[in-house]
């Protein structure tokens, strides 16, 4: 968590540190979605112009890059606020046990009180 004691939204999607309730997470990935759903739809809007969809390319290859990290940091948090290491959010890249793994992160409430990774 910063300094002040204020979550910022660097915190949020780019920090692995302090834990993360499950609400902030869902849209927390929530957001990195309707990002890449407007990058595509932007993609597919512009099939007819070589330079627009070379352009859009770049941008989803980009965001895509940006989203997988943030999602990682996000999973780090909530991993933390139930108690887990947070090297367990690697196993978000298995694609048969992402779905399982994002549904139960969402679910699973977290450790009352202070643990390990902060209040």
């Amino acid at each position: 968590m910063p300094a002040e004691g204020r979550q910022t939204m660097q915190w949020l999607f780019f920090s692995p540190s302090g834990r993360l309730s499950r609400l902030p997470y869902f849209l927390g990935w929530l957001f990195w979605v309707a990002v890449s759903g407007f990058v595509l739809a932007r993609m597919y809007a512009n099939e007819e112009n070589d330079i627009a969809l070379a352009l859009w390319t770049l941008v989803l290859v980009v965001t895509s890059l940006v989203a997988a990290a943030s999602i990682v940091m996000l999973s780090v948090k909530r991993l933390h606020d139930i108690g887990y290491p947070g090297a367990l959010a690697i196993c978000m890249f298995i694609p048969v046990l992402s779905p399982v793994i994002f549904i139960t992160l969402c679910l699973w409430p977290g450790k009352p009180g202070a643990n390990e990774y902060g209040p």
